[in-house]
């Protein structure tokens, strides 16, 4: 047995499945697919239902013209909004824990996952990908390893009395416990059965080099990079886009079509979306 599948041994009675929102993603990749069907397994869960609506009308999601029920997100939107909307909304309760191992107060690890996520799919239009839910989708879950991991780092460095200060987080955590969150994320997202297209970009998030020429890899590691770099406190895409382009590792990023001249455009759309639709209160 791996160490990733020994962390996550268990771990539905920690991290609730998102049972419903998985079927719908299933679902939407059906061919003979219905919108009745679509409908009727969304509205199984009433949370999910009213976090998608919210969504929906959203800067991000919605049309001038407001979305009132699913059957409206599954027509007017199409079925690959409609996954992104699923997973998203499933996703918040699971995001919006403190993870204090790695300094992440509520809401925190939220904010940062849903600010890949859609950067992501801005840079994945970009790159002209005809399918974008999947880049989303391994975006908003590329950090779901920290919850794993998040109690188990918490004890090795108590017990080793460490703290993660200078070294890079990737190092600490196989320092202390022989595996990282990257790895760890993915073994999780392949335990609830999700597809190679989603947890190949959250185990390589960290290590592009080790995708190849992947886009969907590189897409999610440069989303990342991107979030991070920006901050999400960050007033405005002026004050973080030239330091962005002065990081000596640009010349090692991934080959994105679209994205570095249309970087600063993609950094602008990125805080007119994220701005009204990190807000919003959820179920």
């Amino acid at each position: 047995m791996s160490i990733e599948k020994e962390y996550i041994r268990g771990v539905d009675k920690l991290i609730p499945r998102p049972e419903i929102a998985l079927e719908v993603m299933t679902l939407a990749h059906d061919e003979g697919c219905d919108i009745t069907s679509l409908s009727g397994k969304i509205k199984q869960d009433p949370s999910l239902t009213a976090n998608m609506l919210k969504l929906a009308n959203s800067a991000y999601f919605g049309h001038m013209k407001e979305i009132r029920s699913i059957t409206d997100i599954i027509v007017r939107l199409g079925l690959d909004t409609v996954k992104m909307l699923a997973i998203t909304s499933a996703s918040i309760g699971l995001l919006k824990s403190p993870q204090d191992a790695y300094n992440l107060e509520p809401g925190a690890l939220w904010r940062h996952s849903y600010a890949t996520a859609l950067l992501a799919s801005i840079i994945a239009r970009h790159a002209k990908c005809e399918i974008i839910s999947t880049i989303y989708s391994a975006a908003l879950l590329h950090d779901v390893g920290k919850i794993v991991l998040n109690r188990p780092l918490q004890v090795e460095c108590m017990n080793q009395g460490e703290v993660c200060a200078d070294k890079p987080l990737l190092a600490f955590e196989h320092d202390m416990l022989r595996t990282d969150h990257a790895k760890t994320g993915m073994a999780l997202l392949e335990h609830w059965g999700l597809p190679a297209v989603i947890t190949r970009p959250v185990g390589l998030h960290h290590t592009p080099a080790a995708a190849g020429r992947e886009l969907d890899c590189g897409i999610v590691f440069l989303a990342n990079l991107l979030a991070d770099n920006i901050g999400i406190q960050a007033e405005s895409p002026e004050n973080t886009f030239y330091a962005l382009e002065e990081e000596a590792a640009a010349d090692t990023w991934p080959a994105i079509p679209g994205f570095r001249e249309n970087l600063e455009e993609i950094i602008n759309e990125f805080f007119e979306k994220f701005n009204e639709s990190s807000s919003l209160e959820f179920e």
